[in-house]
């Protein structure tokens, strides 16, 4: 009983620090291979500059095939308030590595920019991304996701 009251406890105070934003979505690289996405951002409440915030993001990226991909890093983005809603631009970064058969000499890097539209909490978000994999090879493309902010 105890650990369960922490973990309400925990998720409330981060509910108060961090807001959140989960997307789905795919992943269209430019040698015509398709991975699919589910993302996790989370928000600071507070402005870090004028209209400015940072968070971290979690990402699994799979081909439904053979490569199941996980990122942690960071993410910031600057938040333009327009007649038609709130357009935010977005710089994330972080570390690749492999889910399945995980080791410390496989991570590597992903870089993403793009814009996010946010339609009351729904979310738009399109961008490019690059990112290298453990064998060298580099991987990049267009990304296209669909979320909700909580």
């Amino acid at each position: 009983m105890k650990k369960a009251f922490l973990v309400v406890f925990m998720f409330f105070m981060f509910s108060l620090v961090f807001s959140f934003e989960l997307n789905i979505g795919t992943f269209y690289s430019f040698n015509q291979n398709f991975l699919f996405a589910v993302e996790l951002n989370s928000f600071s409440q507070l402005v870090n500059a004028p209209n400015t915030t940072t968070g971290f993001t979690a990402m699994v990226l799979s081909n439904l095939s053979d490569s199941l991909l996980g990122m942690f890093g960071g993410i910031a983005k600057y938040d333009i308030q327009l007649n038609f809603g709130k357009v935010s631009l977005y710089g994330a970064g972080g570390m690749l590595f492999p889910l399945t058969g995980f080791g410390f000499e496989k991570i590597t890097s992903i870089v993403r920019v793009g814009a996010k539209y946010y339609a009351g909490n729904f979310v738009f978000n399109t961008g490019i991304f690059s990112f290298y994999l453990s064998d060298n090879s580099k991987v990049e493309g267009v990304e296209f996701l669909i979320g909700y902010t909580f």
